[in-house]
């Protein structure tokens, strides 16, 4: 059993709340699963999840009796949680109706820089990756949400790597696709990369 703290940024009118409803409660929304304000427009929810795996969703509704007025489900396919293996707790931050991608690259040196360059809206313009040195381990990171709209489309993208010292070297990588059960899973996959030819 894991303690899960999700949080949800969303903006509702008053009188009405958000619920996180999933598949370890039958999908039933009640007063139970109602989360709670605590700002304007950031709510959260702590439940004891017992399942390794949970399916979840956010529901508005009314806030006292979510089974009075029509409730408005969120669109899209249904989130997916698998629990970490340590059984630690865990925060899970969503936007509502959006998908969030995180992705890492290994870092050979401080003195390189990585970019994402993808087809899709989320990556309109390429993206610079943050890096990052943790217990001598050094990785590019960067993290984005997708529209649900989005969600039934692969997503392709490539990464460009800039290794500056001592001779400045452009890498590409092949392109890289994910489905859309690709999203909720930490995936770790080889890489080929190509130097570009500078004339």
């Amino acid at each position: 059993m894991s303690q899960i703290k999700f949080s949800l940024r969303l903006q509702v009118q008053f009188g009405l709340g958000v619920y996180l409803a999933c598949s370890q409660n039958n999908w039933n929304i009640d007063q139970s699963c109602r989360m709670t304000c605590i700002k304007s427009n950031l709510w959260e929810l702590v439940i004891q999840v017992t399942d390794k795996e949970l399916d979840y969703k956010y529901v508005i509704a009314d806030y006292d009796n979510p089974l009075q007025h029509t409730q408005i489900w969120e669109r899209g396919n249904n989130r997916n949680l698998i629990k970490s293996k340590s059984n630690k707790s865990q925060t899970i931050k969503d936007i509502w109706e959006k998908r969030k991608i995180s992705l890492k690259l290994m870092a050979l040196n401080k003195n390189s820089l990585a970019i994402v360059i993808g087809s899709f809206p989320a990556l309109s313009s390429p993206v610079q990756m943050k890096l990052l040195d943790k217990k001598s381990v050094m990785y590019f990171t960067t993290k984005f949400y997708i529209d649900i709209i989005y969600s039934d489309q692969v997503i392709q993208f490539q990464y460009y790597l800039l290794i500056k010292d001592p001779t400045p070297i452009e890498l590409i990588s092949t392109p890289i696709t994910l489905g859309i059960s690709d999203r909720n899973q930490e995936i770790c996959q080889t890489i080929s990369f190509y130097r570009i030819a500078i004339c």
